[in-house]
């Protein structure tokens, strides 16, 4: 038995239905900062900083799926 239902509402609807946090005003504040500081050329400001960090904490865990995707295609075990 399949049973489907269709519910019409915007995504502000469902992020309330949700219970999720409105978070629009502190993205904003966020982007309002990060421009203020390029445009005033802070002395090494660097807003790819930002992404550094997520990007070296999952560089372990690429390197895990990498070798595990080898060893699939390869026949090893895991």
């Amino acid at each position: 038995m399949n049973v489907q239902i269709n519910v019409d509402m915007t995504p502000e609807e469902l992020r309330r239905l949700m219970g999720l946090p409105d978070v629009q005003e502190f993205n904003q504040k966020v982007m309002e900062q990060m421009l203020q500081k390029m445009q005033e050329g802070a002395e090494g400001f660097d807003p790819t900083g930002i992404f550094k960090s997520s990007i070296v904490n999952n560089a372990d865990a690429m390197k895990h799926w990498i070798n595990l995707f080898g060893n699939f295609a390869s026949g090893k075990s895991a």
